[in-house]
């Protein structure tokens, strides 16, 4: 009696169970939740890690020109993200380097006067960058640095299901340059991609 009781229960309760999946299924956007990029929050001087690497940005700075193979003038302003990555256990290919503001307008990297837009972070060894942005001035204000392994490609494509950083920059509007703005007057000396320090294998780093 009681395993025919059960058997009774289980066929009223399959419509509920398979009507409730339906409904996960239609509401929930399945293709934007399984290919967007996992976002890892950060801000200047701190380490964002990744898992396949760590970011650390370590100034930002903006002038209306820049130098380093030659200089270059702003059609708005340059802002120019130093930063160093390390890659945790194999060297990767980390590019992709977006400027987002306020406005969810997205702005890519130039590679004008010897700024890159990507790199190759190894294991051991801290990488030295700087990502170099000509953006219009009103883009200084809440912008963040979006970063991560591989190229952004159409719509992320290279970076679906991965770990992306996300840096706030924490710049306003009093960073345009200006007679009182706090931009740097002079070019600013931009580096391309470096090695800059090895991490021993007791963590420290070696001179």
């Amino acid at each position: 009696m009681s395993r025919r009781r059960f058997s009774w229960r289980a066929m009223l309760l399959a419509p509920a169970a398979i009507g409730a999946a339906t409904w996960f299924v239609t509401q929930v956007p399945q293709d934007t939740a399984v290919d967007a990029p996992f976002e890892i929050g950060g801000a200047v001087g701190e380490t964002v890690h990744l898992g396949y690497a760590d970011l650390v940005v370590t100034d930002v700075r903006v002038a209306e020109q820049i130098a380093g193979d030659g200089v270059a003038q702003a059609g708005g302003v340059f802002v120019v993200v130093d930063a160093v990555w390390q890659a945790s256990d194999r060297t990767i290919a980390v590019g992709g380097a977006e400027l987002v503001d306020s406005r969810e307008r997205v702005h890519a990297a130039t590679d004008r006067s010897g700024c890159a837009t990507a790199t190759t972070a190894v294991p051991a060894y801290r990488q030295r960058i700087s990502y170099c942005f000509d953006v219009p001035p009103d883009a200084l204000d809440g912008a963040q640095l979006r970063l991560g392994r591989g190229g952004d490609g159409e719509e992320g494509a290279f970076q679906r299901r991965d770990a992306v950083a996300v840096v706030g920059l924490g710049l306003g509007l009093d960073r345009v340059p200006g007679e009182e703005a706090g931009a740097d007057a002079a070019p600013i000396e931009v580096h391309g991609p470096a090695p800059v320090v090895r991490t021993g294998t007791d963590g420290q780093e070696d001179a």
